[in-house]
This record gives C-alpha cells, structure tokens and sequence, in this order.
C-alpha cells in the first residue's frame, strides 16, 4: 500500500513539474507580446489570435524559453522513467522550487494591482517597474536553477539533488551567457556601411532622445545624434527625420529641443515628426511601430543613436517587425566609458529578450 501510494505521489509530481514548464513557456512567451500590446487580457480571443499569428519562433527571447523550458522537460521525462531510482527528495525538491517560482511570478505580475499604501510600499522603495524588473529577474535565475537541477538529478548515477552542484553550474552558465551578450553589445557595428554602399533612400530617420541641458539646450550626446540624423537627411539617405523624447514638468521635451536644432539647420518642418511623452528607448520605438511606421505604410527606417545602445534598439525593433537600419553617432566615448555603458545596455538587452521590458 505505502509504495501505491509512493508511486502515485511521484507520478503527481512529475505531473504537476511537467505542467508547470508547459505553462512557463506559454506564459513568457505571451507575457511580452501582451506587455507591449494595447490589449487588456492576455486570454482575450483577440490577443490569443494576434498573439500565434505575429508569434517568430527565431526570435531570441522566444528561442531562450523554448529550449530552457524543452531542456527541462525531457530531464523530468527521464526522472519519471527511472522513478524507482530516483532519490524522492530529489522531485520533492523541484516541486518546492515551481511553486515558489510560480508565487514569484505571480508576484511580478500582479504587483502593479497592490496598493501602495500597503506594507508594499514601506518594505519596498522602488518604482513599479523596478520592482518588476527585480522579480522577474529572480524569476529566470530560479527557473535556470530547476532546469539546471533537473538535468543534474537526471544524468546522475544515483539521481540524487545535489544542490550546490546545481548552484555552480546554474552561476557558470549565466556569466557564460551574460558574457556572450557583452561582447556582442561591446563589439557591435552599425549599418552605415550598408547604407552608403547601397546608396538606398529610406522612409525616416529616427533620432532617439537624450539628456537636455539648462537653458533648453541638448547635452552633447543629444547634439551628435541630431547632427547625425541632419547629415543622414542632407545626403539623402532618409526623407524625414522623427525626434523622440519626453522631458520634466515645465522644461521643454527633448523632441522639442531636438527640432529646434534641426529648423535652425534649415530642415523643413513637414519633414520632422516629433514624440515627446515617451521616457525609454521600448516606449519610444512602440510609439513608432504604432503610430507612423504601420499608419504610413513605411517599409524601412534607420535608427540614430549611440553604438553601444544599438544592439538593444535593434532587437526592439525586430521584435515589432520594423526593418531598421542603425546608425551609430560621433559620440567621443573613451574605452572605460564605452566598457560601462556596455555593461548595462547587456543587461537590458537580456531583460527585453526575456520579458519585454527596457
């Protein structure tokens, strides 16, 4: 009887950790697409039917789930084929840790309902966005850790959970993959070459925002991606230029600076299209892709900004289907400068990959 019973618990578990990566993969690879979507239920017929029909399994972050969550389901096959050596503590264990995944996630998704005049607010400090950027982190470093686990508990003589063991490998294999991110972000070549090579004339130019200046004047960084979309627009290469970024309460925006730099070149008006609300690179592309490259008809667009931003804006925009060639600034950046934004921008790309967020 208690083996009956043994082995039905097992069978259970194996079923529920099955169902749970079956649920994992849906529920990332839908949870982007919705976040950057109008749509208001991610169960909707409607976001459910653009949701398959738009869906590029190529995509990176889609590419990462799919094996990640695969990976981990072939490991819990092999376990449930050798349940009678299987060490139960060992299932046990990967049970405990979906469940707490899933209360993480849970929390990740939700949090922005929680009132902030709650515990919520004393214990955390952080905007909203940073808290989901924070959770949902945790939350693939812990999925990493059960597939991880999984693997080790399946491809071991005794099929046992050898915790640290799994810890090690999990930490090796995200710097190995933080690492390769780096280095593309670090070593990345825009598509100027492209362009002038081509001699091609493309719908707009989009000139991301930057820091403003007192005085309503743009930072240098600013400057060099307005005199690159002016020299991209003399030359032909682009027919209209469109400025993007918001600002603070009572200054003027950094679309609205970005223009008046651009009229006093002599750029036409009727040839600059502005953005002035959006305060992230995602937000500023979304407007883009929902505003003027769909309702215009464009087919191809290039991207001014930093090089080591590029990477990231390309992938954004792949990932709204807009053709976009990138065009890198003349921003002097020292080497330990560029080394540090790098740093950063390869954990936004990551972000986005997975979760759609940046």
């Amino acid at each position: 009887m208690d083996n009956k019973v043994k082995t039905g618990t097992s069978k259970l578990a194996i079923i529920w950790l099955i169902g749970f990566e079956l649920f994992v993969l849906f529920f990332m690879e839908a949870y982007k697409y919705w976040l950057n979507s109008t749509y208001i239920s991610m169960l909707s017929r409607s976001f459910l039917s653009s949701f398959f029909s738009g869906f590029n399994i190529l995509y990176t972050g889609n590419l990462f789930w799919i094996t990640i969550c695969l990976i981990s389901i072939i490991a819990i096959v092999n376990i449930s084929m050798h349940s009678t050596k299987v060490n139960k503590s060992a299932v046990r264990a990967l049970v405990v840790l979906s469940v707490i995944s899933l209360f993480i996630l849970a929390f990740a998704f939700f949090q922005g309902r929680i009132p902030r005049e709650t515990f919520y607010e004393n214990l955390i400090t952080l905007s909203q966005k940073g808290v989901q950027t924070i959770t949902l982190s945790i939350f693939a470093m812990l999925h990493m850790f059960i597939t991880v686990s999984a693997c080790v508990i399946s491809f071991s003589v005794l099929m046992k959970f050898y915790v640290f063991r799994s810890i090690w490998i999990t930490i090796f294999i995200l710097l190995i993959g933080y690492g390769v991110v780096f280095l593309f972000a670090y070593n990345y070549t825009d598509d100027t070459k492209t362009l002038l090579e081509s001699k091609k004339t493309v719908d707009a130019g989009t000139v991301l925002g930057a820091a403003v200046w007192g005085g309503n004047r743009p930072s240098p960084v600013l400057r060099e991606r307005i005199n690159k979309g002016y020299e991209l627009f003399k030359q032909g290469t682009i027919k209209n230029i469109i400025l993007t970024g918001g600002g603070a309460p009572g200054e003027m925006t950094e679309a609205e600076v970005s223009k008046n730099e651009l009229l006093k070149k002599g750029v036409p008006e009727r040839n600059i299209y502005i953005e002035n609300k959006s305060n992230s690179t995602l937000e500023q592309i979304s407007y883009l892709n929902n505003n003027l490259y769909k309702k215009n008809n464009w087919k191809e667009i290039v991207v001014i900004s930093d090089n080591f931003h590029l990477l990231r804006t390309k992938q954004i925009c792949k990932f709204f289907g807009i053709n976009a060639y990138t065009v890198a600034s003349d921003t002097p950046l020292s080497t330990e400068s560029s080394f540090n934004f790098c740093i950063k921008e390869s954990f936004a790309v990551i972000l986005f990959w997975l979760f759609g967020i940046g």
